[in-house]
């Protein structure tokens, strides 16, 4: 299984130094963790089409996913997309049915209600490679070239980081507000963020013999043969698995030992049924 790697963007210091000056370490501590259970979101729904995350890019008001899943329908991407604002969503939702119940911890976790409202609203915007700009991309990438798409996106990026930017500016001569600064920095940051590089790779790219020296456990798992290959990654999770693949009259069309079944699910379409790929 691959490993998650995070990554902290010297922004991300430099956000945190600014909070501290200001005496409000605990919100950006709050802020920090509300990002990763935002990527936390994105990683349980990306493992449920077969993929997970590589890395996490930290950054001020959440974190940067750079890269294309290729392989993937635009309209699953979609749904990974908004796994992260949704998170965000569902935590604002609890802690608010929380004030309802006990309302003497209002004051203790406003702010937690406060900044998962922030990062779902700002992550929801049409900016890539924020997650509604990845949802404006795979959107258009339904009906345009992908580079097309792609262009667009880091054109409405830009755009907005830049209005952003002379929202900074302006508020300097009014109420200073830096974190704005931060904020259209991290949006244009984003816009020239490399989109070649994968961030969701398969769970059994790395499919390895060796682990099997100190003995593994392994299930058996039935399952029909019209099944696709990405419903087979919802039943298998990471598990080890061998597979029996049968008809719609129960029966066997094929056995796959673990070795057959993890480069199977290393390699063929997640879209391809099981009748298809093991012919």
């Amino acid at each position: 299984m691959a490993k998650l790697k995070p990554i902290i963007h010297p922004l991300f210091f430099l956000f945190g130094i600014y909070f501290a000056l200001i005496g409000k370490v605990f919100s950006f501590l709050i802020m920090f963790i509300s990002a990763l259970l935002h990527e936390f979101g994105h990683f349980l729904v990306s493992e449920r089409y077969g993929y997970k995350l590589d890395k996490i890019l930290l950054m001020p008001y959440g974190a940067v996913i750079s890269g294309d899943m290729v392989s993937l329908r635009y309209k699953d991407e979609i749904f990974i997309a908004l796994a992260g604002p949704i998170t965000n969503l569902l935590i604002v939702i609890f802690f608010t049915a929380l004030w309802w119940v006990i309302p003497d911890i209002y004051a203790y976790t406003d702010v937690i209600v406060s900044t998962n409202l922030a990062i779902a609203f700002i992550n929801l915007l049409p900016c890539y490679p924020l997650d509604g700009g990845r949802v404006l991309l795979a959107t258009l990438s339904l009906y345009l070239k992908r580079s097309t798409a792609l262009k667009i996106c880091r054109i409405i990026g830009l755009f907005l980081g830049i209005c952003l930017f002379g929202l900074f500016v302006y508020s300097c001569f009014t109420t200073f507000n830096l974190s704005i600064l931060f904020f259209s920095l991290f949006m244009i940051f984003g816009v020239f963020t490399k989109s070649n590089v994968n961030s969701y790779i398969r769970i059994y790219n790395d499919f390895s013999l060796k682990r099997f020296d100190t003995g593994v456990k392994v299930e058996t798992v039935a399952i029909n043969e019209n099944s696709k290959i990405l419903d087979v990654y919802r039943v298998v999770g990471s598990k080890d698995c061998e597979i029996v693949v049968i008809d719609d009259n129960g029966k066997i069309k094929a056995r796959l030992d673990i070795v057959k079944t993890q480069k199977l699910l290393s390699s063929a379409n997640l879209y391809s049924t099981l009748k298809n790929e093991i012919k």
